[in-house]
């Protein structure tokens, strides 16, 4: 990927550097490439032995320890390595990627769009998934100002938030196990590190998983009979795309630390199912157990569903459509209606549900990166070895 050459011979290093250098490299030390061979078949033939009689043997070996010899004398400072007899051995540490960071980022951004470009079928099945589940809510749901909408709405955005976090958490913790594998591989090699391929990776897919996000929002919206306000519609937009990523980023966080793509499933449904018991409308934070206090504030379904909640509900007048004797339990605004489910509600804000999803998106990309970079090939320790 990044035009890496190692040559080798009898467990020698020949050359190490880009493939493009290594002919004026040969030339150099008197070996130049004839103009009737290849630049590759020429090095294989100088550090292959002629095994056709004693002489090209004898001629084979002496030319063999002659390049390996130069490129020792001429490495030796860039590895490490002392000739000096009697001097004590040092470790030769493995070399990292020889690009920039930028570098990587842009060779792998480029990569990762071009994969995700390629693969059209799967694209098309995201965006169909959106569109049919978008449908699927607009023809269920269509709000009034009644009283029996509210119900309806909390019950709606909590299908939204519980949704896109399924979807979002499920397709990524599928794929990155087994793209994992391919990365450490790479890595082994030296061909980049941790952070710029996470970086890439990211920066690539957040344009798609961003457009289907507003695709699902641009369709549900009107469809069911959200709010009509120009500002409550873009914050409904901003709160879907949000909640999208940061689902995307536990995924990618499970994805990281699981071994396999089986274990990674297999902690997909406890993981879902905590997310949704702690949402903030199945039980209240306030009466949330002790132990578990710190749950509701981990979950990006509570933190999706809440600013759903307060984006729908806060500004909503609603008409009092209850016989007389029942009229005393109307809700007259939104307000009260958040008021009567949780306190919680009360002392939240749409910049504080987005400000707690961002902090779970950047926990996750954190706890990532240290596990991919954790988890990186590791080497045994080579010593020069003491003069007989």
């Amino acid at each position: 990927m990044f035009d890496d050459l190692l040559l080798l011979s009898e467990g020698r290093q020949i050359y190490h550097g880009e493939a493009k250098s290594l002919q004026s490299y040969l030339s150099r030390l008197g070996q130049p490439c004839p103009s009737w061979v290849t630049a590759g078949e020429h090095a294989l033939n100088l550090i292959s032995v002629n095994h056709e009689s004693s002489v090209t043997e004898e001629g084979s070996h002496k030319l063999i320890d002659e390049l390996a010899n130069e490129f020792e004398r001429k490495f030796a400072i860039k590895y490490r390595i002392t000739d000096k007899a009697g001097a004590p051995s040092q470790t030769v540490k493995p070399h990292g990627p020889e690009s920039s960071l930028l570098e990587q980022v842009k060779l792998l951004f480029a990569r990762s769009w071009r994969e995700i470009s390629r693969n059209k079928g799967a694209n098309i099945i995201k965006a169909v998934q959106q569109v049919s589940t978008a449908l699927i809510y607009g023809s269920i749901y269509s709000f009034s100002n009644k009283q029996s909408s509210i119900q309806d709405r909390f019950g709606l955005c909590s299908l939204v938030a519980i949704g896109n976090t399924n979807l979002a958490i499920a397709s990524t913790i599928r794929s990155f196990p087994k793209e994992k594998a391919i990365v450490m591989n790479d890595r082994s090699k030296n061909l980049y590190r941790a952070l710029p391929y996470f970086a890439s990776k990211v920066l690539s897919e957040v344009p798609l998983s961003a457009a289907l996000s507003c695709l699902f929002g641009g369709i549900l919206y009107p469809m069911v009979g959200f709010q009509k306000d120009i500002n409550k519609f873009l914050s409904f937009m901003l709160i879907n795309v949000v909640h999208s990523l940061s689902s995307s980023a536990v995924g990618l966080m499970l994805g990281a630390i699981s071994p396999s793509s089986e274990v990674a499933l297999a902690m997909l449904p406890p993981i879902v199912v905590l997310q949704i018991i702690f949402n903030g409308f199945n039980i209240a934070e306030e009466n949330t157990p002790k132990l578990l206090a710190a749950l509701p504030k981990m979950s990006v379904v509570r933190w999706g569903f809440e600013g759903l909640a307060l984006n729908e509900l806060r500004g909503l007048e609603l008409i009092c459509d209850f016989p007389k004797y029942r009229q005393a339990a109307c809700v007259a605004t939104g307000e009260e209606a958040l008021a009567r489910v949780s306190s919680a509600f009360e002392k939240s804000s749409i910049e504080k549900t987005v400000k707690a999803q961002l902090a779970i998106l950047a926990f996750c990309y954190f706890q990532t990166v240290r596990v991919l970079s954790s988890s990186g090939p590791k080497y045994m320790e080579m010593k020069t070895p003491l003069p007989s």
